[in-house]
């Protein structure tokens, strides 16, 4: 079973909840979901410092629900070389204006300054930062790769220097799928060497 937490937390907020919702790495056919759990919710909210009086709301839960499915189609887009859709575009667009950015004058260390902040409900505030988050790893041509094991689905920002990294873990699907084709290289060699042996005794 699933823990009820990711094992480390991912560069942008878009990536943590994209990744609530992934397959069995192991190719069980089997799909966990972490956004219905008030465990990971009240984490992945603590992590991105998001104030909510309701972290169980589920009018929101479900907009989180909605808002993951549009982000992955965006960035599995993205990550394949292709443009936002139009519909696309005006959907990121809309979830991004829900809490606007307003400037507000700040008293900081005894002066007083500017800051950005986000004007709107608390829970339209979270969406619309993770919707941004979105934006920004595409605006800054940000290396977004779904895991290279056909089984896994998990989606990660490539910050290799090289630009090659494949895998979510290598730890985990990259020696899975290192075994795998390890063994099905041998028992190709296995299935020859019958062959070749019945040819002979032929």
């Amino acid at each position: 079973m699933a823990s009820a937490l990711p094992n480390e937390w991912a560069p942008e907020p878009c990536l943590d909840l994209i990744n609530t919702r992934f397959n069995d790495h192991l190719g069980s056919g089997t799909v966990h979901d972490r956004l219905p759990l008030p465990v990971w919710r009240r984490a992945f909210l603590k992590h991105w410092n998001y104030r909510v009086e309701d972290p169980d709301d589920p009018v929101a839960v479900a907009g989180l629900a909605a808002l993951r499915t549009l982000l992955r189609k965006a960035l599995v887009r993205y990550s394949e070389g292709g443009a936002l859709t139009a519909p696309a575009r005006r959907q990121i667009e809309l979830e991004i204006n829900r809490a606007p950015l307003v400037v507000r004058i700040v008293d900081q260390d005894g002066t007083q300054g500017l800051t950005l902040q986000r004007a709107g409900q608390q829970w339209d505030v979270v969406t619309a930062d993770i919707a941004t988050s979105a934006m920004r790893l595409i605006g800054e041509h940000k290396r977004i790769k779904v895991c290279a094991n056909a089984s896994c689905s998990w989606m990660f920002e490539d910050e290799s220097k090289s630009g090659s990294r494949r895998w979510c873990d290598v730890s985990i699907c990259g020696s899975l799928v290192n075994v795998r084709r390890h063994r099905a290289r041998i028992s190709r060699a296995a299935r020859a060497a019958a062959r070749s042996a019945g040819r002979t005794r032929a």
